[in-house]
């Protein structure tokens, strides 16, 4: 297996950082949730012209057909940026959508996201019929995909909820304790198709979270090499420049077994499930390590809420919490055990 990236892949990550450089600041992401609907929907129509949305949509259905590498490419420059959008989780679920069949719904709302005219919010449903939803907004309807059946899923559009900011600022997020379905859809598919969907979300989720990370670590290290005590830059002492590296270090580490896993998920490895195992688990401790440790480099101001690195902050966190609700450290300790 060749883990080295592709001049493909090298000319995507740059065109991905360029575009959200200049169409996506850190002030745009610290006013995403005052945005209108309008404003959303015309950054999803751009990103959409970028085709993003369709990187693992099948050729064969108007998609790219690319794999998990392009997408962990994107993805991870998405948590870069501070994208407010979900970028990931209607990346994921466009290829079960593309696949439906054409007697339902499903390909119709699959067309229209790739088309750009709409993007979905991203729905979580809980037994007693309440709903949290990341990318809430006006006129934004969500998309629920849940498992009914060994082969057979059901997606549910809902009406939209009106956004606000929750833990994290740059994302627009509802809570509903019920919830409008306009319209219901099952789905057959293969066995293993939801836990593929699952382990794709999780690698994607793990990839925005680095790339916040990363960013915050950067602008740590450029605090450091440019704040000056004592006639000196205060990177040059041993506390602050041994925890940066180490920082580095770590994410490299989680960014590394993120490329593997998603390799393996491409090339259909039989070590895919197990490699896909690590990536949250290194990934939520390198995250929320790197994010904390920019706030205390950038001392005094750092527990300011206009120093920048809050927003990294909030969003590894609100990463790091989707990721653990869904699979605990302890559980994937327990599997990566099981496993070997």
């Amino acid at each position: 297996m060749d883990l080295h990236p592709t001049e493909d892949q090298r000319m995507l990550q740059d065109a991905a950082r360029r575009y959200l450089a200049e169409r996506h600041p850190l002030s745009t992401a610290r006013a995403a949730c005052e945005q209108p609907a309008r404003t959303r929907l015309e950054q999803w129509r751009g990103i959409a012209e970028q085709g993003w949305p369709a990187l693992l949509a099948p050729a064969a259905h108007d998609g790219l057909g690319l794999g998990m590498r392009e997408a962990w490419i994107v993805a991870e420059a998405a948590g870069r940026h501070l994208l407010g959008l979900p970028l990931a989780a209607n990346m994921t679920l466009l290829p079960t959508l593309c696949e439906a069949g054409a007697g339902g719904p499903a390909p119709q709302w699959a067309a229209a996201m790739m088309a750009g005219e709409t993007y979905y919010a991203d729905a979580a449903l809980r037994p007693d019929g309440s709903a949290y939803v990341e990318g809430a907004g006006e006129g934004v309807r969500a998309l629920a995909l849940r498992r009914t059946g060994e082969a057979s899923l059901r997606a549910e559009l809902l009406a939209p909820l009106a956004g606000e900011a929750g833990l994290d600022p740059t994302m627009p997020v509802a809570q509903a304790a019920r919830v409008q379905v306009l319209e219901s859809v099952e789905l057959e598919s293969a066995p293993g198709v939801w836990e593929r969907l699952r382990t794709r979300l999780r690698l994607l989720r793990s990839a925005e979270l680095l790339g916040a990370a990363s960013a915050a670590l950067d602008m740590a290290a450029a605090y450091a090499r440019e704040r000056r005590q004592f006639d000196r830059a205060i990177g040059a002492n041993q506390a602050i420049k041994h925890r940066l590296a180490e920082d580095w270090m770590a994410l490299d580490d989680a960014r590394l077994a993120g490329w593997a896993a998603a390799a393996a998920l491409d090339e259909a490895a039989a070590s895919a499930s197990r490699d896909a195992l690590f990536v949250p688990l290194l990934a939520v401790e390198a995250g929320r390590r790197a994010v904390q440790n920019a706030i205390q480099t950038h001392g005094a101001m750092g527990v300011t809420w206009e120093c920048d690195a809050h927003l990294y902050l909030k969003r590894v966190l609100r990463l790091a919490a989707s990721l653990e609700a869904e699979v605990s450290c302890a559980d994937l300790l327990e599997r990566i055990w099981e496993a070997a």
